[in-house]
């Protein structure tokens, strides 16, 4: 059984099913589009069977939602929205509230922030990159996104990155891997990738959603650093980074650097993987960024797919598997260094970087780099100092000052 590198992207067989549509809380009044809040909408079932009633609140009323959010990252139902406040339905909390004074007031109890939400680099870097307020028990929202295997709306994903040989023979650039932009100075990628047919990429190309046109930004490498425990006969480690010489948002203010999934656990089996790769097996590479949905698989039964005399150790917990049941699916050769993404809230987290298969939509699952075991190492270069919150330039003021006052 041969192992394929996955050099970036989707096989994209037959049409996608259109996907189902979400639902929200309330019956049968939700099911008309638009909800404007009534008094008459504020109850609410919170199981399918309605058995279950539960109050219409916001998101910050509500502690045993918030505990939820911040414990499990598990999305409330939604009952409606009042312009952007999100109303969501609610279950008593059972757990007592805390008293502030020796009378019967109540007040609601300050609920234990993330451990690592408020501190991490990569994860303060992650809210600034995207106007994202730090998150607390106050300023939490969520929104909902439906994909299916297409091609890319123009930006739709701007910290994509294309890698680019230059070739001996006719001087042109050759894009045969795939990356992420992670800071404004730093693309992950496979460590594969970096030494792809003994040479180091000639230059990364950011925001290029169709790469035999000139919509994106070409940048030069400053460096190139692999995973210290990365061997080349091997799958595992498969990651790397690569310095830019420029600064990308500076640059190109369109592009906008992704967050690191920093948990072991995914809060969704619901992937996304995206790049520029074959559309078929041994087939040409697609100019054009497409994505792909997939599904997350579990490592027991991915490790049935690569036993010791195909993977040395089988698959480990630094990686994870992804694919699709339907054999329709699936990441392939071209593909290499490209992210899996896992859409979570507001934001988008790569949670894998595209590593190795046996084939495209052959029937095993792709196997990729899982980020969160190597958040520390990447934050130990790209922000060795911890991260430091940009603070923005004033606004152009709105008169001439040039005028008489």
């Amino acid at each position: 059984m041969s192992l394929y590198p996955m050099l970036l992207l989707p096989l994209l067989l037959l049409p996608f099913a259109a996907a189902a549509t979400p639902t929200a809380a309330i019956s049968p009044l939700s099911q008309r589009g638009i909800i404007f809040p009534k008094e008459s909408f504020d109850e609410c079932f919170l199981d399918d069977a309605k058995q279950m009633a539960g109050t219409c609140k916001l998101m910050q009323d509500c502690p045993p939602a918030l505990r939820r959010w911040l414990e499990k990252r598990e999305s409330p139902k939604t009952c409606y929205f009042v312009k952007f406040d999100h109303y969501i339905c609610c279950e008593p909390d059972k757990q007592p509230l805390i008293s502030v004074t020796s009378t019967t007031t109540t007040e609601r109890p300050t609920l234990p922030p993330l451990p690592s939400l408020k501190k991490r680099p990569s994860v303060l870097a992650c809210y600034d990159y995207n106007n994202v307020k730090q998150l607390n028990e106050r300023d939490i929202t969520f929104v909902v996104s439906v994909v299916g295997g297409k091609p890319t709306a123009y930006r739709e994903y701007p910290f994509m990155a294309a890698l680019g040989w230059r070739s001996n023979f006719d001087e042109r650039i050759y894009y045969r891997c795939g990356g992420a932009l992670i800071s404004p100075t730093f693309v992950l990628t496979a460590a594969h990738c970096i030494d792809f047919g003994g040479a180091l990429p000639s230059q990364v190309r950011l925001g290029g959603d169709n790469l035999t046109l000139a919509t994106g930004e070409d940048f030069n490498i400053k460096r190139a650093i692999i995973h210290p425990e990365y061997n080349a006969s091997t799958a595992y480690n498969d990651i790397a980074l690569l310095e830019l010489e420029l600064n990308a948002e500076l640059r190109a203010p369109s592009l906008r650097p992704t967050c690191l999934w920093d948990q072991q656990e995914l809060a969704d089996t619901e992937l996304m993987a995206i790049g520029y790769g074959q559309t078929r097996f041994a087939g040409l590479s697609s100019s054009q960024l497409l994505k792909v949905p997939l599904q997350w698989v579990g490592n027991e039964q991915c490790q049935i797919h690569y036993p010791p005399e195909t993977l040395s150790l089988g698959v480990v917990a630094t990686q994870l598997c992804a694919g699709d049941a339907t054999r329709q699916r699936d990441t392939c050769q071209g593909d290499s260094g490209g992210p899996l993404i896992m859409q979570n809230g507001p934001l988008g987290y790569v949670v894998g970087i595209t590593s190795l298969g046996q084939g495209c939509a052959s029937g095993p699952p792709s196997v990729y780099t899982r980020v969160s075991s190597y958040v520390s190492w990447i934050e130990a270069i790209v922000w060795p100092g911890g991260y430091q919150e940009q603070i923005p330039l004033p606004p152009a003021p709105e008169f001439d000052l040039r005028g008489p006052i």
